[in-house]
């Protein structure tokens, strides 16, 4: 019985260790959910910077070939060609200024899990407490007796102060005892 309670107990703690590392360790289930979320904002941050770029790489392509769109640009800026005039209507909106906001900086953050000597104290944990529920149980059912054992055939008797033969102490032996059977 001794052999099943020390094995029931090592299994049941390892089974929480394991668990526990599963699901808040390192490399654990919640850990890769993290991991996931900070993925999923960082593609969405690129795509957005992607499209910005997009935009702006065609603006100066523009910019370089088309002297129509330097003519509006300058145009914007109160620039005038030789030849025109300059009105200025008071009352309207202002022209269109566009600026491109790249968004906030992402930076990595460190996962957030328990250490393994977390996961491991858990485990440890589990074992002792399943092993001393299953000692107390076998002692309720009087399989584990706590009295002193036999030492080499002899005990020492305190009161006359010598060694003395031991007695036994087993309830088999007690129970054929009681109904006159010879030890």
């Amino acid at each position: 019985m001794t052999k099943f309670r020390f094995l029931a107990a090592a299994i049941s703690g390892t089974l929480f260790y394991v668990l526990t590392s599963i699901s808040c360790g390192r490399n654990s289930v919640w850990a890769e959910r993290q991991l996931e979320e900070q993925k999923r904002l960082l593609s969405a941050h690129t795509v957005e910077i992607e499209k910005i770029n997009e935009e702006l790489s065609l603006e100066k392509v523009a910019l370089e070939k088309d002297m129509d769109v330097v003519a509006a640009y300058a145009r914007k800026l109160s620039y005038i060609k030789d030849g025109e005039k300059l009105v200025i209507i008071s009352g309207l909106a202002a022209a269109e200024n566009r600026i491109y906001d790249p968004g906030t900086v992402q930076l990595h953050e460190p996962s957030k899990y328990f250490p393994e000597w977390f996961c491991k104290s858990v485990g440890l944990v589990v074992f002792t407490a399943v092993y001393f529920i299953l000692l107390m149980f076998d002692a309720g059912r009087g399989l584990v007796s706590y009295r002193a054992r036999k030492t080499g055939g002899r005990n020492y008797d305190e009161r006359k102060g010598e060694r003395t033969e031991a007695r036994s102490s087993s309830r088999a032996e007690v129970r054929m005892a009681s109904q006159g059977a010879v030890i």
